[in-house]
């Protein structure tokens, strides 16, 4: 059934290997000539993770993406459940995920915002956990303006179908003015954090911020301090994420030891937190950085 599956919405174009570590980046092409990723990742935790796309692009128009800059030149569309399914599955059975035993996490933070497409992410999860049962999820969310209802009924649907789903909310600056620069599509960061937490309440699943550093942006001490009061408290964990640079804007990425000390200053206050440095950075493999060049090669 599953072979089936994946000859019927998905077309297998290529695999790109990372030369630095164990990432690979699977590249579909679907029923109408519109390319969908998903990338194997690991990184050493004991568990294997496949991070998958919720649409074919992403219109949110973040000044911090690559994908900004694909605007206009790639149709936005959403991916349907078994377009999401057909990937994790060609995958999984590629590497024979099946015979490692371990624990696998379905990451929703490829290509697209998944507020947008909640029937498509809710449903596909259901439909993994049906095939794959050790399966557990994992989702990244800007919360984008006008889409609490949607987020709402996202929880709703986590919670009546008991889905392992851990939420991060892309926040990156503790500001509403920089954010709305950065981020324009974006809800206030205050809301945000309070559907965060009314997320981790109701599901009772567990809740993350990511924050990307960088340089002279949204690093500062004084930065810092107001992050820390609005995760004290709270059963939030914080996640610093290196800035995968893009040249058209020209910023550029604090050093890491400066992050690690930033990180530091959170353990030693009690907050939770750490620094994360995505890998297969050779192929594009991080958030934003999905379809860059994909569209050449097939």
């Amino acid at each position: 059934m599953v072979e089936t599956e994946e000859k019927k919405v998905i077309d297998f174009v290529n695999i790109d290997k990372s030369q630095v570590d164990k990432t690979m980046k699977y590249i579909f092409k679907l029923h109408d000539g519109l390319i969908m990723e998903s990338t194997y990742i690991d990184n050493g935790s004991n568990k294997d993770i496949i991070c998958v796309s919720c649409q074919t692009m992403c219109a949110m128009r973040c000044k911090f993406c690559h994908l900004t800059d694909l605007l206009g030149k790639i149709k936005v569309r959403n991916i349907t459940s078994e377009e999401i399914l057909a990937g994790v599955m060609y995958v999984n059975k590629d590497l024979s995920l099946n015979n490692n035993n371990r624990p696998l996490l379905i990451s929703y933070m490829g290509a697209g915002e998944p507020i947008l497409n909640v029937d498509g992410c809710i449903e596909s999860m259901i439909m993994i956990k049906s095939e794959i049962p050790r399966s557990r999820f994992g989702m990244a969310t800007m919360m984008p303006k006008n889409s609490t209802t949607e987020f709402f009924r996202l929880a709703e649907l986590v919670k009546k179908n008991k889905i392992e789903l851990k939420m991060h909310l892309s926040l990156h600056f503790i500001n509403d003015t920089p954010r709305t620069e950065w981020m324009p599509n974006a809800l206030d960061i205050n809301s945000s954090i309070s559907a965060l937490d009314f997320y981790n309440n109701f599901t009772k699943n567990p809740v993350e911020l990511h924050y990307t550093l960088i340089e002279g942006v949204n690093d500062f001490t004084s930065d810092m301090l107001v992050l820390k009061g609005l995760v004290k408290n709270k059963n939030i964990n914080v996640k610093f994420l290196h800035y995968k640079e893009r040249e058209s804007i020209g910023e550029e990425a604090p050093h890491e030891d400066n992050i690690k000390e930033i990180v530091w200053s959170f353990k030693n206050d009690g907050l939770e937190a750490e620094f994360y440095n995505p890998p297969g950075e050779d192929i594009g493999s991080s958030c934003g950085q999905f379809l860059l060049d994909k569209y050449d090669k097939s």
